[in-house]
């Protein structure tokens, strides 16, 4: 495979699009095996030299070395070495997965694990695949019935881990709804802010009017993920990376008040878990409509997919302010209090 010349482009790729950042912060799942369901082996690099460009493979799980993985969307780091596992350009099938420095948000260190137990891309269509035993792992379309792509993060007994986050509600994934109850109970609360008066608004998980839907890490720049943090007050720095142009009763674009040109995404395509992000704002994509006449915040498109809080998706520690749970769109559930988000007036 001719990948010398993707492999020393991607240095300049990378620090333009972030900057590098130790990502053994906040996982969910930290120091376990990740095992295929073809072979049963473990992901892993072969031998102990570690390096940008070094081909992740599978070996006996008993050999394997162990990975940081969040249950959702986020970086898959390599414990030994903090390296982070990449795709690629993430965008094509049969690309080589390696080893190479951790830059969080960006899109081929992106990936998902989702609830049926497939480790993707966020926001794409590829999937981590376990190829062939000689040469390794690589990304291929996600398929349904496709064995080669399911992974299950293991324990030190070799019990399967649940993908979702030690048996939290992932969403919708239970059926529809949480029991009526408030999301976000293990959260401390904090300050609550009023709204300025140029008609932004900040948008809450309901019940819970100290946290915000805020772009992660105080940055703007296109695919950078929309979670949950704690308000910040209107003359913070950190306020314009929760304050939207929205109102109850609206369809249509969600836009950053202070970034106009910034738009919340989705990837209904994907189905049910996946991450939310900013985007370069498109009236013509439909994943970027969103429908607030009700009280859930639903993607505009024909279908039956809704904004979806995480519950008990747990704290990622960022700079300058922490994640404290993970957003997805899912399918809209009725009684699911995880989908409603209010507006405080």
């Amino acid at each position: 495979m001719q990948f010398s010349s993707l492999i020393a482009l991607l240095p300049f790729l990378a620090v333009a699009l972030a900057s590098p950042v130790d990502r053994n912060l906040g996982k969910r799942y930290n120091g376990v095996r990740i095992k295929s369901n073809r072979n049963g082996q473990c992901l892993s690099v072969p031998g102990d030299v570690f390096g940008d460009g070094v081909r992740v493979q599978t070996v006996d799980c008993a050999n394997a070395q162990k990975w940081n993985i969040n249950p959702g969307s986020g970086s898959v780091i390599h414990v030994p070495s903090g390296l982070a596992l990449d795709a690629g350009t993430g965008k094509d099938n049969n690309e080589i997965v390696k080893l190479w420095t951790s830059y969080p948000t960006l899109f081929q260190q992106t990936w998902y694990l989702t609830g049926d137990n497939r480790i993707a891309i966020t926001g794409g269509d590829q999937c981590l695949d376990q190829g062939s035993e000689f040469e390794g792992t690589q990304t291929w379309k996600c398929t349904t019935g496709n064995t080669n792509q399911i992974w299950f993060p293991i324990d030190e007994n070799g019990n399967n881990l649940d993908p979702n986050g030690n048996g939290g509600n992932n969403g919708g994934n239970n059926g529809g709804g949480n029991g009526g109850s408030t999301p976000s109970p293990n959260i401390p609360k904090k300050d609550v802010y009023d709204d300025p008066t140029d008609g932004s608004h900040r948008l809450h998980p309901v019940g819970r009017d100290d946290l915000c839907v805020t772009v992660d890490g105080a940055k703007v720049d296109a695919g950078t993920q929309v979670n949950i943090a704690y308000c910040a007050p209107n003359d913070s720095e950190n306020a314009k990376y929760q304050l939207f142009s929205v109102t109850g009763g609206q369809k249509g674009e969600i836009k950053l008040r202070d970034f106009p040109d910034k738009c919340l995404n989705s990837n209904v395509a994907g189905g049910n878990g996946q991450a939310i992000w900013i985007d370069d704002c498109n009236k013509a994509s439909e994943t970027q409509r969103w429908d607030y006449t009700g009280d859930k915040l639903r993607v505009d498109n024909g279908g039956n997919i809704c904004l979806d809080v995480v519950l008990g998706s747990g704290k990622t520690a960022g700079t300058p302010y922490d994640i404290e749970e993970r957003l997805q769109t899912w399918e809209c559930f009725e009684d699911n209090t995880n989908q409603i988000f209010t507006i405080k007036y």
